[in-house]
């Protein structure tokens, strides 16, 4: 798609239409000579005074209009009649720049008479003397108006984003010197507009749809009629642009001395690559350029489409940052599903694992406790042994009063049993095994046999580290 832009002028009996290349980061974008003007014409009373009486039509001239240009780029300026909307300059009190927009708001209020819920306005900074005074130009037409154009472009496939009326764009393109004074005479076919320019600003336009003959007069009549309004009027030129009549119409002008100095309508800063379609054209296409040529500039202009265009812009920006963030969630919920289906076999052998490593820490522990258990006995299985075996020698001394007829050593415990002579001897032995180290010895039963004889259980415990039975 080439990057072209397209400025429509809109008139009761033709649009008018200038394809235009704007490079994007030149101040002046000429570089193209891939430049168009076309003059299309409409059926009588589709366009009257600047309302649109038959959409469809026009929605269908468009739209056989854009299909002969394929693969262009469809951005839209629209240069429409000023009949149907304000424009007028003003001399405020300087207003540093972030005040304006609230400032001007209260100045549209109390100046122009169209209800606010159906209302564009935008201004243009044409002067300004820091904290002295500020010179703007405001124009305003109807949201209803704009909005049936808009829509209209848009079914042909065009995307509209500036408007401007047609003489505001003149007023800036002929260039004149500030504050003064020329008239305009435009001739197109059977109508014909007078515009009464002071400086950059159209003070005042009219349109003479009577016959010929008497357009003579109606402008005698426009200019006595402004300047008992403005008695400071001092007019000295007349432009003209058109066919014929209109040029005739001016050297009459001059020949009756309303006016001093008469010439044809001349752009200024036309670029070389646009030179000869403009001279070839020259009379009709001079609004259309002058747009063209403020657009690739870049230079500042009124746009009334600014508010909702820019209100367009920032629904826009929202519904892409809100599909962004749908966008991205959905990307998140995605990856974080991915990755869970993945952790899932990893979760599952975790928890084997971690099973498994319970069951072990269990084992290891029962066997460190083990371990500990068989250092113990190993470190003392030979005392203990020692100690019984003294137990058993203790019989042999003791000879026929003592007799150990059984011994039991079993987890750090002593239990023996056997038979004495008399009580004596079991106190003598309970004796000796506290001497070689065990403890707590007691007895665990005590009998008198009817040979008075002794039948005796003792039981005792290991003893403490260092104090093992056998090392006494």
């Amino acid at each position: 798609m080439r990057n072209r832009s397209v400025v429509f002028e809109l008139t009761d009996g033709e649009i008018r239409a200038f394809w235009f290349s704007v490079h994007p980061f030149r101040k002046q974008g000429h570089s193209s000579t891939s430049v168009r003007f076309d003059r299309i014409p409409i059926p009588v009373g589709v366009i009257e005074q600047g309302n649109v009486r038959d959409e469809n039509v026009l929605i269908d001239i468009l739209s056989t209009y854009g299909a002969q240009h394929p693969g262009e780029s469809r951005k839209a300026y629209l240069a429409i009649p000023l009949q149907q909307g304000f424009i007028r300059s003003y001399t405020l009190p300087w207003i540093p720049k972030r005040d304006r927009k609230s400032a001007i708001s209260l100045l549209v209020d109390e100046e122009i008479s169209i209800a606010r819920s159906d209302l564009l306005f935008d201004f243009l900074v044409l002067s300004e003397e820091k904290h002295k005074d500020l010179q703007i130009l405001l124009g305003a037409t109807r949201l209803s108006l704009l909005d049936r154009y808009v829509f209209i472009f848009g079914r042909a496939g065009f995307k509209v984003t500036g408007v401007d009326f047609a003489f505001s764009i003149l007023g800036q393109s002929l260039e004149f010197e500030p504050n003064e004074d020329v008239l305009y005479l435009q001739g197109e076919n059977d109508s014909f507009q007078i515009a009464l320019f002071r400086g950059a600003v159209p003070e005042s336009v009219r349109s003479l749809n009577k016959r010929v003959e008497e357009w003579e007069n109606e402008i005698r009549r426009f200019l006595l009629y402004y300047r008992t309004q403005q008695p400071d009027l001092n007019l000295k030129r007349l432009v003209w642009s058109g066919d014929s009549v209109a040029e005739f119409l001016a050297q009459g002008m001059l020949t009756s001395n309303h006016v001093s100095a008469v010439e044809q309508v001349k752009l200024r800063n036309v670029p070389d690559s646009w030179q000869k379609v403009f001279e070839r054209n020259k009379g009709w296409d001079e609004a259309a350029f002058g747009y063209g040529i403020r657009i690739s500039a870049h230079r500042p202009g009124l746009n009334l489409w600014r508010q909702p265009n820019n209100a367009q812009t920032v629904q826009r920006r929202y519904r892409g940052m809100a599909l962004f963030i749908c966008v991205l969630f959905m990307i998140g919920t995605i990856i974080w599903l991915a990755l869970n289906q993945m952790a899932l076999p990893l979760k599952q052998e975790v928890k084997q694992l971690s099973r498994q490593g319970t069951r072990i820490e269990a084992q290891a522990k029962h066997q460190e406790d083990l371990e500990t258990a068989w250092n113990k006995v190993k470190i003392h299985t030979e005392r203990i042994g020692d100690g019984l075996a003294q137990i058993q020698a203790m019989q042999a001394l003791s000879g026929a009063e003592l007799k150990i007829e059984q011994l039991i050593y079993k987890q750090g415990s002593l239990s023996l049993r056997g038979r004495a002579k008399d009580a004596g001897s079991v106190q003598t032995l309970i004796r000796t095994l506290r001497t070689m180290g065990w403890e707590q010895p007691a007895l665990s039963s005590y009998k008198l046999t009817s040979l008075n004889n002794v039948e005796f259980s003792i039981s005792a415990k290991r003893g403490r580290v260092g104090t093992e039975p056998g090392t006494s």
